[in-house]
């Protein structure tokens, strides 16, 4: 496995080699047509995601208490307490037409021609096409993020500019106790009076950046002349092989995941909470046989955990 330097046409139909910055673009269109039609995609989905669960805490009001005499003390009313709210709203799938190479070279003539070292004409194996053009490209995606085409992002708002929304449905949302709904006039508070703080949405990078790119030369099946690749039939092989391989060769197969290792894809969901956890002790007189009392959340914002989506090569 080896990087080629392929060879094309020049102005005047001289086979020559490329150069290093027209491989680059090669492999810059290369990831456009990945995020065309990427071999994997993400979805928002009700519940029953496959990325790792994650979840929103927020604290509710304790239990109300209730004397004839007295108001209840704050030692026998409820504390605040916590309510958990799991999250699993991302389902990644794998298109399975990316499972074999749609590209065979079954006679060693598919791919682009170089020369070697003795300055004898050879096509590239499947493997040397995939080093020339594919594994830095999909590294790359990888290292871009949420900048390269078709990778997806976590945003705040449901509009991002260069980007689409999947669902207007957020894949997580980040709630606290709303202090502000909690009064003591009220006793008995319904326990749990939440607010949303931030939603957040699941959103993919448009592939609107296209290469102008040289095109390569190859070995015509039929009669073993050498010919120039037109463009549909190089952006066809390109963009079958860029599915394959970032679908089944190791150490090139990208995947997606929340709080493992890669890089990070938009904005991180934050789960913020009250730092208060004993509680604002308030009492209601109603009448001089009906004392109440009850426990309301309190305290600060304070973040408690943040989770990732990233992309990874596994």
């Amino acid at each position: 496995m080896t990087a080629r330097t392929p060879l094309k046409l020049d102005g005047d139909g001289n086979l020559v080699e490329m150069t290093p910055g027209e491989i680059t673009r090669i492999k810059r269109h290369a990831k456009y047509l990945w995020g065309t039609n990427p071999v994997i995609t993400l979805s928002q989905v009700a519940s029953g995601g496959d990325l790792t669960t994650i979840s929103d805490t927020r604290y509710q009001a304790g239990d109300w208490e209730f004397s004839v005499s007295a108001y209840p003390s704050e030692a026998t009313t409820a504390e605040p307490s916590v309510v958990t709210v799991n999250y699993d709203k991302i389902l990644s799938a794998i298109d399975s037409a990316g499972a074999t190479p749609i590209v065979p070279d079954t006679n060693n003539v598919a791919f682009p021609v170089y020369l070697d070292g003795s300055n004898h004409i050879n096509a590239m194996t499947d493997s040397d096409f995939y080093d020339t053009f594919i594994v830095d490209s999909i590294a790359e995606i990888v290292t871009d993020g949420d900048n390269a085409p078709g990778v997806y992002t976590i945003h705040t708002a449901t509009s991002l500019t260069g980007y689409t929304l999947v669902s207007a449905t957020p894949i997580y949302t980040d709630t606290r106790a709303d202090t502000t709904a909690y009064t003591a006039a009220e006793i008995p508070e319904a326990n749990d009076q939440p607010v949303t703080i931030t939603n957040y949405y699941l959103l993919q990078k448009d592939a609107d950046s296209d290469e102008n790119i040289p095109l390569p030369v190859y070995v015509r099946n039929a009669d073993k002349d050498l010919q120039q690749y037109d463009s549909a039939s190089f952006d066809a092989m390109l963009e079958d092989t860029m599915r394959y391989v970032s679908r089944n060769i190791v150490g090139s197969k990208l995947s997606y995941n929340i709080d493992g290792s890669g890089t990070v894809l938009g904005s991180g969901m934050a789960n913020t909470v009250l730092t208060g956890v004993t509680g604002d002790y308030q009492t209601r007189f109603v009448n001089s046989n009906d004392y109440r009392a009850q426990e309301f959340p309190n305290g600060t914002p304070t973040t408690s955990a943040t989770h990732y989506l990233r992309i990874e090569k596994v």
